[in-house]
């Protein structure tokens, strides 16, 4: 009975990870910090995040990045001589929250899906 209870939250687990990892494909917009307007595509394969950020600065890659869950994070980056440490963030719909960690504090944003 045990073993059954946990194959089938196992499952469960894998099922809504997939799920969300299909969801997070796609073209989001927003602001962080309400100072750096953003626009981000995002590609998932096999759990693994990458594509690029758009932002004043020009366009730089995302690598590095995975989805667990709802839960999304990239290591740390550099481009154009700004060093970003973390990028932390969690999938609600068609909402990303986001935790960017520039300078040794916490940026707060939201990026929203872009709706063709």
């Amino acid at each position: 009975m045990r073993r059954g209870i946990y194959a089938i939250l196992v499952l469960s687990l894998l099922i809504s990870s997939v799920c969300y990892a299909s969801m997070i494909q796609g073209r989001w917009a927003g602001n962080i910090e309400g100072h750096f307007d953003v626009t981000v595509n995002l590609k998932e394969e096999n759990g693994k995040l990458s594509g690029t950020i758009n932002s004043e600065l020009g366009e730089a890659p995302l690598t590095g990045g995975k989805i667990v869950g709802n839960d999304i994070s990239f290591k740390e980056m550099s481009y154009k001589g700004i060093a970003v440490s973390y990028v932390k963030g969690k999938l609600a719909g068609d909402k990303i929250n986001l935790v960017v960690g520039f300078q040794g504090q916490d940026m707060k944003g939201t990026l929203v899906r872009v709706k063709k």
